[in-house]
């Protein structure tokens, strides 16, 4: 055997016992994992992804290679890995925004922002906890939400789609495209698809109509929010405007008075006095009285309503089926 050979052999025999020591030793094993960015996914789901753990030889496997795991993953947009010299693996993850999820076929998808349906995985049913139910929408209609959702997507957060427990198709008198939101908190809000971008005012908008348990409805034409009766909802007409039905009728009784004896009219005014008195629930110094079913004051002399809070007046829109401010 020629010294040249012998030379080659014996560098070989120790880089091969260098690399065993190595794979051996302590230094080759990932001392720190760290994740962040991710919000549905767990930290022990993106390590479980790369194929990661404290046992691990990071060193031996390339960055590329744990960030393709990862991205195998349809809720992950992009996912990179850097390895530090302390033994720390880095994993920065960057999550689809999910806005949903619906049952197709008894499988359960995932609905992001992008109108993309991910199917959900057994392994990862706990994500819906982050987001609401779409129970009953067209695939025209889940199109259209995802569409307000991302053009708003700065002020319709995740932290605002969390606050959602369900989203239902709902059809009233006045709108037949309606949507009707259950709240984590047990409120109930009720808008168009278009009026969605004010849910980012849900929380302030609560606290100042003093919310709870109560059903809310957005108006994003006018940049406003109602707290409504929510049995009476389909006849928002005839619960908003309440007091004006009790006037129409005290007038029909005044007219049917005038062909009968002065003893049957004091009766009859005696009995419309009386059904006053029990219709009314609440009167103030100026003789406005309180709608409970909307939370504003009636003034009966002139139709109008007033908000207690802002002392904006409105009035009933028989076109529109519903409240209108007041034009000055």
């Amino acid at each position: 055997m020629s010294l040249k050979t012998c030379i080659l052999l014996t560098v070989l025999v120790m880089a091969l016992t260098s690399f065993g020591v190595y794979y051996f030793s302590f230094d080759a094993l990932a001392h720190v994992l760290s994740c962040t960015g991710n919000y549905y996914l767990t930290d022990y789901q993106i390590y479980s992804l790369a194929g990661i753990s404290y046992q691990s030889r990071m060193w031996l496997v390339p960055s590329m290679v744990y960030e393709k795991r990862i991205e195998k993953m349809p809720l992950v947009e992009d996912a990179s890995v850097q390895k530090e010299r302390n033994g720390r693996l880095l994993m920065r993850v960057q999550e689809k925004v999910v806005i949903g999820y619906y049952t197709k076929n008894n499988q359960y998808y995932m609905l992001t922002i992008d109108n993309e349906s991910i199917p959900i995985e057994k392994a990862y049913m706990k994500t819906i906890v982050h987001f609401p139910l779409l129970n009953g929408f067209s695939a025209a209609q889940r199109k259209k939400i995802c569409a307000v959702f991302k053009k708003n997507e700065k002020t319709l957060t995740r932290a605002v789609i969390e606050k959602i427990a369900e989203m239902v198709p709902y059809k009233t008198s006045f709108d037949k495209n309606m949507i009707k939101m259950t709240m984590q908190d047990g409120n109930v809000v009720y808008t168009s698809i278009s009026s969605l971008v004010m849910m980012a005012k849900y929380q302030a908008m609560l606290t100042r109509l003093e919310g709870k348990n109560v059903c809310l409805l957005l108006d994003g034409t006018n940049d406003a929010i109602e707290k409504i009766d929510c049995d009476e909802l389909n006849g928002k007409k005839t619960s908003s405007s309440s007091s004006k039905s009790l006037k129409k009728t005290d007038t029909k009784q005044e007219s049917s008075t005038d062909t009968q004896s002065s003893d049957q009219t004091t009766t009859q005014d005696t009995t419309q006095d009386t059904t006053s008195q029990d219709t009314t629930t609440t009167t103030d110094d100026s003789g406005l009285v309180l709608d409970e079913s909307t939370g504003l004051y009636y003034d009966s002399t002139s139709g109008y309503y007033m908000d207690p809070y802002s002392g904006t007046y409105y009035v009933w829109d028989d076109t529109t089926q519903s409240l209108q401010p007041l034009s000055e």
